[in-house]
Protein backbone atom coordinates (compact mmCIF):
# COMPACT_ATOMS: atom_id res chain seq x y z
CA UNK A 1 0.00 0.00 0.00
CA UNK A 2 0.99 3.64 -0.35
CA UNK A 3 3.09 5.50 2.22
CA UNK A 4 0.47 8.28 2.20
CA UNK A 5 -1.56 8.82 5.39
CA UNK A 6 -4.65 6.59 5.68
CA UNK A 7 -7.68 7.75 3.72
CA UNK A 8 -9.92 6.62 6.59
CA UNK A 9 -8.97 6.68 10.27
CA UNK A 10 -11.43 5.37 12.86
CA UNK A 11 -10.56 5.69 16.55
CA UNK A 12 -12.70 4.22 19.33
CA UNK A 13 -16.01 4.80 17.57
CA UNK A 14 -19.11 3.96 19.61
CA UNK A 15 -22.81 4.64 19.13
CA UNK A 16 -25.45 4.30 21.83
CA UNK A 17 -29.21 4.37 21.28
CA UNK A 18 -32.21 4.49 23.58
CA UNK A 19 -34.16 1.24 23.43
CA UNK A 20 -37.83 1.16 24.46
CA UNK A 21 -40.12 4.00 25.61
CA UNK A 22 -38.24 7.18 26.46
CA UNK A 23 -39.18 8.92 29.75
CA UNK A 24 -39.38 12.27 27.95
CA UNK A 25 -41.37 11.06 24.95
CA UNK A 26 -44.93 9.75 24.98
CA UNK A 27 -45.31 6.93 22.43
CA UNK A 28 -49.04 6.31 22.96
CA UNK A 29 -50.24 8.37 20.01
CA UNK A 30 -52.68 11.24 19.45
CA UNK A 31 -55.18 10.04 22.09
CA UNK A 32 -52.55 10.33 24.82
CA UNK A 33 -51.46 13.74 23.50
CA UNK A 34 -55.00 15.13 23.65
CA UNK A 35 -55.58 13.59 27.07
CA UNK A 36 -52.43 15.21 28.40
CA UNK A 37 -53.45 18.61 26.94
CA UNK A 38 -56.88 18.39 28.60
CA UNK A 39 -55.34 17.55 31.98
CA UNK A 40 -52.61 20.20 31.82
CA UNK A 41 -54.65 23.00 33.50
CA UNK A 42 -55.54 20.69 36.41
CA UNK A 43 -51.91 19.63 36.87
CA UNK A 44 -50.78 23.28 36.81
CA UNK A 45 -53.37 24.23 39.45
CA UNK A 46 -52.46 21.21 41.56
CA UNK A 47 -48.80 22.22 41.59
CA UNK A 48 -49.67 25.79 42.62
CA UNK A 49 -51.80 24.48 45.50
CA UNK A 50 -49.06 22.10 46.59
CA UNK A 51 -51.07 19.03 45.67
CA UNK A 52 -49.23 15.95 44.46
CA UNK A 53 -49.87 14.93 40.88
CA UNK A 54 -51.86 11.67 40.55
CA UNK A 55 -49.81 8.89 38.96
CA UNK A 56 -50.58 8.15 35.33
CA UNK A 57 -52.57 5.01 34.71
CA UNK A 58 -50.66 4.48 31.49
CA UNK A 59 -47.11 5.27 32.53
CA UNK A 60 -44.79 3.85 29.89
CA UNK A 61 -42.33 1.16 30.75
CA UNK A 62 -38.87 2.66 31.12
CA UNK A 63 -36.39 1.91 28.37
CA UNK A 64 -32.62 1.75 28.53
CA UNK A 65 -29.51 2.76 26.62
CA UNK A 66 -27.83 0.16 24.39
CA UNK A 67 -24.53 0.27 22.54
CA UNK A 68 -25.00 -0.55 18.85
CA UNK A 69 -21.22 -0.46 18.31
CA UNK A 70 -18.37 0.31 20.68
CA UNK A 71 -14.58 0.68 20.60
CA UNK A 72 -14.28 0.29 16.81
CA UNK A 73 -10.84 1.29 15.49
CA UNK A 74 -9.19 0.70 12.11
CA UNK A 75 -7.41 2.46 9.25
CA UNK A 76 -7.97 2.13 5.50
CA UNK A 77 -5.07 2.96 3.21
CA UNK A 78 -5.36 4.77 -0.09
CA UNK A 79 -6.55 2.35 -2.76
CA UNK A 80 -7.47 -0.36 -0.26
CA UNK A 81 -10.78 -2.22 -0.26
CA UNK A 82 -11.92 -3.06 3.27
CA UNK A 83 -14.83 -5.44 3.70
CA UNK A 84 -17.01 -5.50 6.81
CA UNK A 85 -18.72 -8.77 7.56
CA UNK A 86 -21.18 -9.74 10.27
CA UNK A 87 -24.66 -11.00 11.00
CA UNK A 88 -27.70 -8.72 10.86
CA UNK A 89 -27.74 -6.40 13.86
CA UNK A 90 -23.99 -6.62 14.44
CA UNK A 91 -23.55 -2.86 13.83
CA UNK A 92 -22.19 -2.72 10.27
CA UNK A 93 -24.72 -0.24 8.90
CA UNK A 94 -24.48 1.96 11.99
CA UNK A 95 -20.74 2.25 11.40
CA UNK A 96 -21.21 3.25 7.76
CA UNK A 97 -23.83 5.83 8.71
CA UNK A 98 -21.33 7.40 11.10
CA UNK A 99 -18.63 7.46 8.41
CA UNK A 100 -21.17 8.99 5.98
CA UNK A 101 -21.98 11.72 8.55
CA UNK A 102 -25.63 10.66 8.62
CA UNK A 103 -25.42 10.19 12.38
CA UNK A 104 -22.87 11.27 14.99
CA UNK A 105 -20.91 8.87 17.20
CA UNK A 106 -21.54 8.80 20.94
CA UNK A 107 -17.81 8.42 21.50
CA UNK A 108 -14.65 8.31 19.43
CA UNK A 109 -14.02 9.99 16.10
CA UNK A 110 -13.38 9.25 12.43
CA UNK A 111 -11.40 11.13 9.81
CA UNK A 112 -11.94 10.72 6.07
CA UNK A 113 -9.56 12.40 3.63
CA UNK A 114 -11.14 13.34 0.32
CA UNK A 115 -14.59 13.34 -1.23
CA UNK A 116 -17.02 10.59 -0.23
CA UNK A 117 -19.90 8.86 -2.00
CA UNK A 118 -22.25 6.59 -0.04
CA UNK A 119 -24.47 3.79 -1.24
CA UNK A 120 -26.21 2.75 1.95
CA UNK A 121 -29.63 1.76 0.63
CA UNK A 122 -31.69 1.99 -2.54
CA UNK A 123 -32.04 5.59 -3.67
CA UNK A 124 -30.65 7.23 -0.54
CA UNK A 125 -30.13 10.91 -1.24
CA UNK A 126 -32.46 10.96 -4.22
CA UNK A 127 -35.35 13.42 -4.29
CA UNK A 128 -38.51 11.46 -5.12
CA UNK A 129 -40.08 14.26 -7.16
CA UNK A 130 -37.03 14.69 -9.40
CA UNK A 131 -36.38 12.55 -12.45
CA UNK A 132 -33.52 10.11 -12.78
CA UNK A 133 -31.60 12.60 -14.94
CA UNK A 134 -32.15 15.43 -12.44
CA UNK A 135 -31.06 13.26 -9.51
CA UNK A 136 -27.84 12.33 -11.32
CA UNK A 137 -27.05 16.00 -11.84
CA UNK A 138 -28.00 16.86 -8.26
CA UNK A 139 -25.77 14.09 -6.86
CA UNK A 140 -22.84 15.28 -8.95
CA UNK A 141 -23.33 18.89 -7.87
CA UNK A 142 -23.41 17.85 -4.19
CA UNK A 143 -20.09 16.05 -4.74
CA UNK A 144 -18.63 19.27 -6.17
CA UNK A 145 -18.42 18.16 -9.80
CA UNK A 146 -18.77 20.64 -12.65
CA UNK A 147 -21.64 20.48 -15.13
CA UNK A 148 -19.31 19.29 -17.88
CA UNK A 149 -17.88 16.49 -15.70
CA UNK A 150 -21.38 15.30 -14.81
CA UNK A 151 -22.47 15.44 -18.45
CA UNK A 152 -19.42 13.42 -19.50
CA UNK A 153 -20.40 10.69 -17.02
CA UNK A 154 -24.11 10.75 -17.76
CA UNK A 155 -24.10 8.21 -20.58
CA UNK A 156 -22.05 5.72 -18.54
CA UNK A 157 -24.46 5.97 -15.59
CA UNK A 158 -27.52 5.55 -17.82
CA UNK A 159 -26.00 2.56 -19.58
CA UNK A 160 -25.10 0.87 -16.31
CA UNK A 161 -28.47 1.53 -14.66
CA UNK A 162 -30.42 0.43 -17.77
CA UNK A 163 -33.16 3.03 -17.17
CA UNK A 164 -33.09 4.86 -20.53
CA UNK A 165 -36.85 4.59 -20.95
CA UNK A 166 -37.52 6.03 -17.49
CA UNK A 167 -34.69 8.57 -17.26
CA UNK A 168 -37.07 11.54 -17.34
CA UNK A 169 -39.63 9.97 -14.99
CA UNK A 170 -39.73 11.00 -11.30
CA UNK A 171 -37.82 8.39 -9.29
CA UNK A 172 -40.74 7.94 -6.90
CA UNK A 173 -42.21 5.71 -9.62
CA UNK A 174 -39.08 3.51 -9.86
CA UNK A 175 -38.97 -0.06 -8.60
CA UNK A 176 -36.48 -0.99 -5.88
CA UNK A 177 -34.29 -2.61 -8.53
CA UNK A 178 -34.26 0.55 -10.66
CA UNK A 179 -33.45 2.61 -7.57
CA UNK A 180 -30.55 0.31 -6.75
CA UNK A 181 -29.12 0.29 -10.26
CA UNK A 182 -29.30 4.06 -10.54
CA UNK A 183 -27.92 4.63 -7.05
CA UNK A 184 -24.98 2.29 -7.59
CA UNK A 185 -24.35 3.75 -11.04
CA UNK A 186 -24.16 7.26 -9.59
CA UNK A 187 -21.87 6.14 -6.75
CA UNK A 188 -19.34 4.38 -8.96
CA UNK A 189 -19.28 6.70 -11.97
CA UNK A 190 -19.15 10.10 -10.25
CA UNK A 191 -15.58 10.78 -9.20
CA UNK A 192 -14.94 10.52 -5.46
CA UNK A 193 -11.91 9.47 -3.44
CA UNK A 194 -13.81 7.19 -1.05
CA UNK A 195 -16.80 4.89 -1.58
CA UNK A 196 -18.95 3.49 1.22
CA UNK A 197 -21.12 0.64 -0.06
CA UNK A 198 -23.66 -1.21 2.09
CA UNK A 199 -25.51 -4.31 0.81
CA UNK A 200 -25.64 -3.05 -2.77
CA UNK A 201 -26.02 -6.65 -3.97
CA UNK A 202 -28.90 -7.48 -1.63
CA UNK A 203 -31.80 -6.59 -3.94
CA UNK A 204 -30.16 -7.24 -7.30
CA UNK A 205 -30.56 -10.22 -9.56
CA UNK A 206 -27.63 -12.43 -10.57
CA UNK A 207 -26.82 -10.40 -13.67
CA UNK A 208 -26.77 -7.13 -11.70
CA UNK A 209 -24.64 -8.75 -8.99
CA UNK A 210 -22.09 -9.80 -11.59
CA UNK A 211 -21.98 -6.33 -13.18
CA UNK A 212 -21.52 -4.72 -9.76
CA UNK A 213 -18.56 -6.95 -8.94
CA UNK A 214 -16.97 -6.31 -12.33
CA UNK A 215 -17.49 -2.56 -11.95
CA UNK A 216 -16.02 -2.51 -8.45
CA UNK A 217 -12.98 -4.44 -9.68
CA UNK A 218 -12.36 -1.70 -12.25
CA UNK A 219 -12.79 0.92 -9.53
CA UNK A 220 -10.22 -0.86 -7.38
CA UNK A 221 -7.74 -0.71 -10.26
CA UNK A 222 -8.33 3.05 -10.48
CA UNK A 223 -7.02 3.47 -6.93
CA UNK A 224 -10.17 4.54 -5.10
CA UNK A 225 -10.64 3.60 -1.46
CA UNK A 226 -13.68 1.46 -0.64
CA UNK A 227 -15.46 0.13 2.43
CA UNK A 228 -17.76 -2.67 1.31
CA UNK A 229 -20.47 -4.34 3.41
CA UNK A 230 -22.17 -7.42 2.04
CA UNK A 231 -23.36 -10.94 2.84
CA UNK A 232 -22.28 -12.16 -0.60
CA UNK A 233 -19.16 -14.00 0.52
CA UNK A 234 -17.81 -14.75 -2.97
CA UNK A 235 -17.85 -11.04 -3.79
CA UNK A 236 -16.21 -10.14 -0.48
CA UNK A 237 -13.33 -12.53 -1.11
CA UNK A 238 -12.86 -11.45 -4.72
CA UNK A 239 -13.00 -7.69 -4.17
CA UNK A 240 -11.62 -7.00 -0.69
CA UNK A 241 -7.97 -6.76 0.38
CA UNK A 242 -8.89 -7.23 4.03
CA UNK A 243 -11.99 -8.09 6.07
CA UNK A 244 -13.21 -7.07 9.50
CA UNK A 245 -15.66 -9.34 11.29
CA UNK A 246 -18.09 -7.39 13.47
CA UNK A 247 -19.85 -9.26 16.25
CA UNK A 248 -22.06 -7.79 19.01
CA UNK A 249 -21.01 -4.26 18.11
CA UNK A 250 -17.25 -4.84 18.26
CA UNK A 251 -14.44 -6.13 16.07
CA UNK A 252 -14.13 -9.89 16.58
CA UNK A 253 -11.50 -10.54 13.91
CA UNK A 254 -9.47 -8.74 11.25
CA UNK A 255 -7.35 -10.24 8.50
CA UNK A 256 -7.22 -11.94 5.11
CA UNK A 257 -10.63 -12.40 3.46
CA UNK A 258 -10.51 -16.21 3.33
CA UNK A 259 -9.64 -16.52 7.03
CA UNK A 260 -12.32 -14.06 8.16
CA UNK A 261 -14.98 -15.68 5.96
CA UNK A 262 -14.08 -19.09 7.39
CA UNK A 263 -14.40 -17.74 10.96
CA UNK A 264 -17.72 -16.07 10.13
CA UNK A 265 -19.15 -19.32 8.78
CA UNK A 266 -17.74 -21.36 11.68
CA UNK A 267 -19.43 -19.03 14.17
CA UNK A 268 -22.74 -19.97 12.57
CA UNK A 269 -21.94 -23.67 12.43
CA UNK A 270 -21.43 -23.67 8.67
CA UNK A 271 -18.57 -24.52 6.36
CA UNK A 272 -17.28 -22.65 3.35
CA UNK A 273 -19.28 -23.59 0.23
CA UNK A 274 -17.71 -24.60 -3.04
CA UNK A 275 -16.91 -21.44 -5.12
CA UNK A 276 -19.75 -20.55 -7.47
CA UNK A 277 -17.68 -18.63 -10.01
CA UNK A 278 -19.44 -15.32 -9.40
CA UNK A 279 -17.28 -13.60 -11.99
CA UNK A 280 -15.43 -15.50 -14.69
Amino acid sequence: MSSDPPMIEVHGIGKRYWVGPHPLIDHRGMHALLDRAMRAPYHLLARKLGMSRPPSQHAPTQGHMRWAIRDISFNVAKGEVLGILGQNGAGKSVLLKILSRITCPTEGHARLRGSVSSMLEAGIGFHPELTGRENIRLSGAILGMSKSDIQNRLDEIIAFAQIEEYLDTPVKHYSSGMFMRLGFGVSVHLETDIMLVDEVLAVGDREFEKRCVETMRSIVRSGRTIIFVSHVLDAMEQICDRLILVRNGGIAMEGAPDRVVAEYLASMGETKPTPTGLVA
